[in-house]
């Protein structure tokens, strides 16, 4: 009881700061063989009893939780948990007691219970009274509604202990020394109460976890066991003889009889305790740390997308454990291989707050629980289950004339998608009439059952507008006059006449960017230029792909930071915003990382709108200026053995201080004076890494007390410049830079600018712009 107290707090402060998702109850506790039992604490007990043969119910699935117990009653459950109820047949023509006949149904229990027990032998003998008593008169009164005082002397005497343990005061020294070893746990009664049965079971079960006088755990006594902490894996698992079991780490099941545990408790930490045949009778929730259940969206390489528009951080996506299918991987392993959409992920964080494990759960349904909306609904916005559109909370009212829901009845939650593509119908398997997967613009899509019918309107080498579902599905299709969507992605390859872009507003059904591939006719150095540029992406004929360069101005107003919109534009709640410079990734960014007020509408790439008319989609160009990698600057030409020079260009710092990869100039002029810069890794281009883009610093002379490291500031004569997370410090007397180690945490470059401000009593800073167009100090050197 103990231990589901302490959760059933942790859920309440869940449920104040809505961050922790815990199960809704402690464990098995929801769980139980008796259907009149409303409290979660005593249907545990009752189960966990029940399972031990100490307790049956009082007919069919009644327990009575709330009925009084007579003192012969309660006689009963106590010779059961003692584990002798083997010996009250021999015990019925025994007389004890003048009040309780031979025609007494509770005779033999009682007989039982007056009797002593002898441990050890000879001058060690101890012998230990029986564990009830009569009154002055010889009666026991077996009929009488027990008090809580009696019942709780009785308990602790099943312990072992006797009037010279607890004083000679009665009941007064029973009662104190059961609130000591936690028998009473949970109860508030006087010595003069009457108990219930369902009071009696929380004491019995708690009797279960005290120790005994010997020292030694009571439920040792009746032949249970505690297992080693564990990873529950399915808790509806089927034992290889059928019967149904707990599956752990290990891939090993354990029978139970125990009525079915709530599947809440997949993926949690747990102890089980096991009768003497190891089978489960209840499951110990470990109470060290906390959890998270959240609906993964997508995965990005160290961050997890969840439904509802926020993110987790994977601090260390190598070392990251995941459990996936029963098996152990590692975070950057399944970030590679990815994962479905709407896949339930429970996440164990330690005490201190840092993630321990991942366990995946299960996904939702895409099949018959898919449905395209092919008629303006009318849903009402109060419904009875949770609506998530595109990923963020939804109203009925958001859900739109031919978008996709589908409904996960475990979870009570209804996801829906306005995830479009438009494209040339390529191919087909295994044929129209029964169609498995379809494929448009060079990707495979798999089609569920609600979109045969639609895709029986189309023939190969028509245009076709797809309609997706959540998690990458083809659920329906219509004619592009109806319905059309442009496909935004960078082109991640392109040679002998074949592209392939990356989209940035589509996931396939693993969670991954949707990868589109066709012939195009881009070719030689025109084909080099489009490397890691940001596209829209068409089809005009079967096989091929049209790429048309996003240059700007997707925006007619600039974007204003603080109030998070552009003109009558606001940005969605769950916006993602993206950044690149020059040919560079595609990298993702928060709005913090942004230290302008304002962007300029020049900047602003890309703007897709959801539902609602709000961005939940942004690219900019090159806005923070953290995508470059800072340091000094070395160009170094390079032949090919035939006479054609190339140029490749390498920067060191204090993370690649001899220099880090050399990256091929595709376009050298005007460049080759920049010493002290940033650059950019650009594609890969044959077997050559490209510059991706390439951007000088300015400089300025300030006294090391003018820097501010708590704010991350430096103030100069003309402004004060915010000092990048990553700045570069480097000793220029000693050549050497000042260590960051592998650039992992950022409190090693504060430490490494603290060593530099040490060092010397002045610095020279380089920044690459003003603050107010979102500069920052890059590199410090000193010396």
């Amino acid at each position: 009881m103990r231990m589901k107290r302490l959760l059933a707090l942790l859920l309440a402060c869940a449920a104040i700061v809505g961050m922790l998702v815990l199960p809704s109850s402690a464990g098995a506790a929801t769980t139980t063989a008796f259907t009149d039992i409303y409290d979660t604490n005593v249907a545990q007990a009752a189960e966990t009893l029940r399972l031990l043969g100490i307790v049956s119910g009082t007919g069919g699935t009644a327990f009575q939780p709330d009925r009084a117990l007579t003192r012969a009653e309660f006689c009963k459950l106590a010779v059961e948990l003692m584990g002798n109820g083997d010996k009250v047949a021999a015990q019925m023509n025994r007389t004890v007691f003048q009040d309780v006949p031979s025609t007494h149904w509770a005779r033999g229990y009682i007989a039982v219970a007056t009797q002593g027990t002898t441990t050890g032998s000879g001058d060690t003998a101890v012998t230990t009274p029986g564990i009830i008593r009569g009154d002055a008169y010889g009666n026991f009164n077996p009929d009488r509604t027990i008090t809580y005082g009696e019942a709780v002397t009785i308990l602790v005497r099943i312990l072992g202990y006797g009037d010279s343990d607890v004083g000679m005061v009665w009941p007064d020294g029973y009662l104190a020394k059961a609130g000591e070893l936690k028998v009473t746990e949970g109860l508030n009664l006087s010595a003069n109460d009457t108990i219930t049965r369902g009071q009696a079971a929380v004491m019995m079960e708690n009797l279960l976890f005290t120790n005994s006088k010997d020292g030694k755990q009571y439920l040792t006594t009746l032949g249970c066991t505690i297992t080693d902490e564990t990873i529950l894996f399915d808790v509806a698992a089927t034992a290889p003889d059928g019967s149904s079991g707990v599956k752990v780490t290990g891939d090993k099941v354990y029978k139970t009889n125990h009525a079915p545990f709530s599947d809440d408790l997949v993926g949690r930490r747990a102890k089980l305790l096991l009768d003497e045949d190891e089978k489960v009778l209840d499951i110990q929730v470990s109470t060290t740390g906390t959890q998270k259940v959240v609906t993964v969206q997508s995965l990005d390489y160290n961050s997890i997308k969840v439904t509802g528009g926020s993110s987790v951080d994977i601090e260390a996506p190598k070392e990251t454990v995941v459990w996936k299918d029963g098996k152990e991987t590692k975070y950057e392993d399944l970030y590679l291989s990815g994962l479905m959409a709407g896949t339930q992920a429970l996440l164990q964080y330690t005490a201190s707050g840092e993630l321990e494990y991942i366990f995946l759960r299960s996904s939702a349904k895409t099949d018959s629980g898919t449905r395209v909306i092919k008629n303006v609904p009318n849903y009402a916005d109060d419904l009875a289950y949770t609506v998530y559109k595109n990923g963020s909370p939804a109203k009925g009212s958001d859900i739109r004339q031919y978008d996709v829901t589908t409904f996960d009845s475990a979870n009570n939650v209804m996801y829906v998608s306005d995830a479009r593509i438009t494209g040339v119908f390529e191919n087909v398997y295994p044929n129209r009439e029964t169609p498995a997967t379809i494929t448009v613009l060079g990707h495979e899509f798999t089609v569920l059952p609600s979109a045969v019918t639609d895709l029986s309107n189309f023939s190969i080498g028509q245009t076709i507008t797809l309609l997706l579902s959540y998690n990458g599905q083809v659920a329906g299709a219509v004619e592009p006059t109806v319905l059309r969507s442009t496909t935004v992605g960078t082109v991640t390859s392109i040679s002998e006449g074949k592209a392939t872009v990356t989209a940035i507003n589509l996931r396939d059904e693993n969670g991954k960017p949707l990868e589109l591939s066709g012939a195009t006719s881009y070719t030689g150095s025109r084909a080099d230029e489009m490397l890691g540029q940001l596209v829209t992406v068409s089809s005009s004929s079967k096989g091929r792909i049209t790429m048309t360069k996003l240059t700007g101005n997707a925006s007619k107003a600039p974007l204003d930071v603080a109030a998070r919109r552009m003109d009558t534009v606001s940005l969605a709640d769950n916006v993602k915003l993206y950044e690149q410079a020059g040919t560079g990734a595609l990298t993702e960014i928060k709005l913090e990382d942004i230290t302008r007020n304002t962007v300029p509408a020049d900047q602003i790439t890309y703007v897709h709108k959801d539902h609602a008319g709000k961005a939940d989609i942004v690219i900019f160009n090159d806005v923070t200026g953290d995508r470059y990698d800072y340091g000094f600057i070395q160009y170094k030409p390079t032949s090919n053995g035939s006479g054609q020079v190339s140029t490749f260009v390498v920067v060191s710092n204090a993370l690649h201080p001899t220099g880090g990869t050399s990256m091929l100039m595709t376009d050298p002029s005007n460049t080759t004076y920049i010493q002290t810069g940033g650059v950019v890794t650009g594609p890969v281009r044959g077997e050559s890494t490209t510059l991706g883009g390439i951007v000088g610093l300015l400089s300025d002379t300030v006294r090391t007390s003018d820097f501010d490291v708590d704010a991350m500031t430096v103030t100069t004569p003309s402004m004060v410049l915010p000092i990048s997370k990553r700045v570069m410090c480097y000793n220029s007397s000693t050549k050497e830079w000042f260590s960051v180690g592998d650039g992992s945490k950022d409190e090693n470059f504060v430490t490494a600018l603290n060593l530099a401000r040490a060092f010397s009593d002045t610095a020279t800073i380089y920044y690459d712009k003003a603050p107010d167009q979102g500069g920052k100090v890059r590199l410090v050197v000193v010396g």
